[in-house]
């Protein structure tokens, strides 16, 4: 019987064999970058196959025909940067997949007009068609996408050359997550329709690298819109930032997080402050020339602020008008100096990140007002010392991010944090400092614990023969 059992098992294991120039692992089929010029022969996998993810990316496929998915019931699969053009789509070229595909990736190939395949996914969620040729709005036929209507929630499409909006997006009543990666350079306005038909339904929406010169206004239509990243459109500009085109008129606000990254503003858009539920707001990759000088008017809700790479040469004073900031990044600007009023405005700041920025100088009461203040990012700037304004932290930072700097380690410039870091252990808030010294082969960790303990101001602090004075 155990003989049986033995060789039942050995059969099923032998059945699972992976397919010919792909290999398996964890549900997952890679067959990714391998040359394929035709589908892998998925028979192998056996009718009991518990692999669910199958990988295709970067090989050479020009081709989809009635037999590309025998038997391969995969719920994902991704077949992009090919060569898939759609007149060598057969209509039942997803055959096999029918049943089961949920996440289906076609970018980056030569498909010039949605297959008549889709029409058949029964379960199809979410499909990614962007850098694909399709110009026109002929490109997305209406019936191919009412017939997957009902289920997809996730889309991404867009490409250099598209000069017309697809309005059979309108087909798309589920549609929770929208994604348009590229428009071409002639679309520069969306009619106020563009997201009919999901409305209610949309909750995180993704327009990037793009002519436009406005927010769409049909934005201002996405009621249960949570989640907005609008970036890299540089002819948008302040004036494109338009209050009319967000979502501000609804007694439930559900606008959380926004992105408006490298849109070629110069300050904070007025809109800010009709957007109730703003929680995290991102502005990278814009010159705010004007943001030092002008005041963030109104009363901006929002708790975390990115305005990485910004042009900035000092910490804007504007940023005191965020009552509820409570993390702020400032990476890849010009600022040299953090003097002491630059953030005592902003009592509940939590996390600071200064991270491949200029950064040389910072005053030794520069967070002596900031008592929430539990992790600092210095890392990749020109800070030669571990900042005094540390001793002056009550209660102590859990995390101090000094990676990459050149820190000079020594008994004069380093016995203070001995002293600071016993204090912060003993009074329940230990301090983290991670970085190296530029002076001795070793951390600043390390330093702080094993060689301080012998320079002679230690031991004259701490009353340690021989520098003690008994």
């Amino acid at each position: 019987m155990q003989l049986i059992l033995l060789s039942a098992v050995i059969s099923v294991v032998a059945s699972a064999s992976c397919p010919t120039g792909c290999s398996c692992r964890n549900r997952y089929v890679d067959c990714v970058g391998r040359r394929h010029t035709t589908m892998p022969d998925f028979s192998s996998l056996g009718v009991a196959s518990n692999y669910d993810t199958l990988d295709m990316r970067d090989n050479n496929l020009t081709t989809l025909d009635n037999t590309s998915f025998v038997g391969a019931p995969f719920k994902t699969v991704y077949l992009s940067h090919n060569n898939l053009a759609d007149r060598f789509i057969s209509a039942g070229a997803f055959e096999g997949l029918v049943d089961s595909v949920k996440i289906l990736d076609l970018g980056y190939n030569n498909i010039q007009k949605l297959p008549v395949a889709l029409k058949e996914l029964k379960m199809i969620e979410e499909l990614d068609v962007s850098h694909n040729p399709m110009r026109f709005s002929n490109s997305f036929p209406a019936d191919i996408m009412r017939a997957m209507g009902d289920t997809i929630t996730a889309f991404t499409f867009g490409n250099n050359q598209l000069v017309s909006w697809p309005e059979s997006l309108n087909h798309f009543v589920q549609l929770q997550k929208l994604h348009v990666d590229q428009l071409g350079s002639f679309m520069q306005v969306l009619t106020p329709e563009a997201f009919h038909g999901f409305e209610t339904t949309l909750l995180y929406l993704k327009i990037e690298k793009t002519n436009l010169i406005a927010v769409p206004i049909g934005i201002s239509k996405l009621k249960n819109l949570e989640e907005l990243h609008f970036d890299d459109n540089p002819q948008i500009t302040d004036k494109g930032v338009l209050i009319q085109s967000f979502p501000t008129n609804t007694d439930s606000p559900k606008l959380r997080i926004v992105s408006l990254d490298g849109d070629g503003l110069t300050k904070f858009p007025p809109v800010l402050k009709y957007l109730r539920a703003l929680n995290k707001l991102s502005l990278d990759r814009n010159l705010l020339d004007f943001l030092s000088d002008a005041s963030i008017s109104g009363n901006v809700t929002a708790a975390e602020l990115s305005l990485v790479n910004c042009g900035l040469d000092r910490i804007p004073g504007a940023l005191s008008d965020l009552h509820y900031l409570t993390h702020l990044d400032l990476s890849q600007n010009d600022i040299r100096t953090i003097e002491h009023n630059d953030l005592e405005n902003l009592p509940t700041l939590e996390q600071l990140v200064i991270q491949n920025a200029s950064l040389e100088y910072i005053s030794n009461n520069a967070f002596s007002a900031l008592h929430r203040l539990d992790s600092l990012d210095f890392r990749q700037t020109n800070l030669k010392q571990v900042p005094d304004a540390l001793n002056a932290m009550y209660p102590c930072p859990a995390k101090v991010d000094l990676i990459g700097n050149k820190v000079d380690c020594m008994c004069e410039t380093l016995v203070w944090l001995a002293a600071k870091t016993e204090w912060c252990q003993n009074h329940g808030s230990p301090m983290d400092i991670t970085g190296d010294c530029d002076t001795i082969a070793s951390t600043v960790k390390n330093y702080v614990t094993k060689y301080i303990p012998n320079c002679p101001q230690y031991k004259v602090d701490n009353n340690i023969a021989p520098y003690n004075h008994g």
